[in-house]
């Protein structure tokens, strides 16, 4: 005897079946999804301390350089605001509503860019070291620095004696690339790195401000422990005593120097074009 065998398709049929092409659907989209290329500038420049108006006009200047060059992203130094101070109560602002933190995220709007810069943050009666970063949406996130310098004063850099500490890196998005960020001082600490590792970022944005910088090798090996991408900056011209020397540095994923820029002291702005595979966006 011959015929057709029909098969009945019922409703649990039919949606296992459509959550199974959905599923092979996303991961060949995934798999399938183009390179997405960063540029971005690392700015190392001579903040002067206390000085936050003339140093707002420096961070516009640079920005716009910066951006003008082909530039999306815009990383800045830890406390390039004001830089340290003993004058916290009158310098210190609040995140995002203080009037620097206005003023940059107007200047991302207008140029369509994405900015990073330090700042002393008032909120409440605390006081942080803050890493804020602002987009053409405004706010993107803020990050508090968490394992705090404690030594001398000299240059007001006891940062025990006037801070409060944040609560460590975490994962956030910037222009849809997954990140996470921790501050100079933070990054000698096994936790700050294990922290940081453990929120699998596609990159790390490392601010510094500081004399000068290690050797390659020592923040290569942050690079190389947390699995990704890394930019640090830092500062150049004099922090009251300190005479700092800059060095902002791309490194891979590996630990590896992508690109450098000088250790003389000289203002400069790096350039680097990331690339983040299987990013899918524009």
């Amino acid at each position: 005897m011959t015929g057709t065998i029909r098969r009945k398709w019922g409703p649990l049929t039919w949606g296992l079946f459509g959550a199974a092409l959905g599923m092979a659907v996303a991961e060949s989209s995934a798999e399938g999804a183009a390179p997405r290329s960063i540029r971005v500038a690392l700015v190392q420049f001579d903040s002067v301390p206390e000085q936050t108006e003339h140093n707002l006009d420096e961070m516009e200047r640079l920005t716009r350089t910066a951006v003008e060059a082909g530039a999306r992203w815009v990383m800045f130094h830890e406390g390039c605001l004001t830089d340290y101070t003993p004058r916290l109560d009158e310098l210190a602002e609040p995140v995002p509503a203080g009037p620097s933190c206005q003023r940059m995220m107007r200047l991302a709007k207008e140029l369509s860019c994405y900015v990073s810069f330090g700042t002393s943050e008032r909120d409440g009666i605390k006081v942080y070291i803050t890493q804020v970063f602002v987009g053409p949406q405004g706010l993107v996130y803020k990050y508090r620095k968490s394992w705090l310098w404690r030594g001398e004063d000299k240059g007001y850099r006891n940062e025990w004696a006037r801070y409060d500490t944040g609560t460590g890196p975490e994962r956030f998005e910037i222009d849809g690339i997954a990140a996470t960020c921790f501050i100079c001082a933070d990054g000698a600490a096994p936790r700050c790195l294990e922290r940081a590792r453990l929120v699998e970022p596609q990159i790390v944005f490392y601010p510094n401000n500081r004399g000068g910088l290690p050797d390659f090798p020592v923040f290569g090996a942050y690079a190389a422990e947390i699995g990704a991408p890394m930019l640090v900056t830092n500062r150049v011209g004099k922090s009251w005593d300190y005479d700092c020397k800059g060095g902002c540095v791309v490194f891979d994923a590996e630990g590896n120097v992508l690109a450098k820029a000088n250790r003389n002291g000289e203002e400069e702005l790096l350039y680097y074009t990331l690339t983040f595979p299987g990013a899918g966006r524009p």
